[in-house]
């Protein structure tokens, strides 16, 4: 009797452990700021390695992050993937920006973007699918800010989008 209830233990803990090193939840974070006297949307997202590399990986299966397995083809990757789903508008038009470069902060991978040469932007729709394809439960946060405007809005499956007046 104690021999199964050793097992038993044993078939248990293994399943917390393995349980406790899965990714508990599927989440980017996005920091938009307008600089208005320089008409630009500086943006930083916050991706987990271990997400971006499942993505990444859609592509080419031996693609690793931190270090890079292939930098100028992950980098190429990346910025197709974020282009494909983090989109932002401006009077329907899609609004193209230059991905600045990545880096890595422990866990996380930080993706630079700029839309430079704006002109009169009162309000952008921006629309975050990152991960939608892989994770039901995927959140994306955008946290906005300008001169005095900080806003915060959550995305999902559901609500992929949001509009965001700039000039309140």
């Amino acid at each position: 009797m104690q021999l199964l209830s050793t097992y038993f233990l044993t078939f248990l803990l293994n399943i917390i452990l393995t349980l406790s090193n899965e990714h508990k939840f599927h989440v980017t974070t996005t920091n938009i700021q307008y600089k208005s006297e320089i008409n630009t949307l500086q943006i930083i997202t916050q991706l987990f390695i271990e997400d971006a590399e499942l993505l990444l990986q859609q592509t080419n299966k031996n693609i690793r992050l931190d270090p890079d397995s292939k930098g100028q083809f992950i980098d190429s990757i990346l910025e197709f993937n974020l282009k494909n789903n983090l989109q932002i508008y401006f009077k329907d038009s899609l609004l193209a920006y230059d991905f600045l470069g990545k880096e890595y902060k422990n866990d996380i991978v930080l993706c630079y973007l700029e839309i430079s040469q704006l002109n009169r932007l009162k309000k952008i729709r921006l629309k975050n699918t990152i991960f939608f394809n892989l994770f039901k439960d995927q959140k994306n946060i955008i946290h906005f800010k300008s001169q005095d405007i900080r806003k915060s809005y959550l995305l999902e499956n559901k609500k992929p989008e949001v509009e965001i007046d700039i000039t309140l």
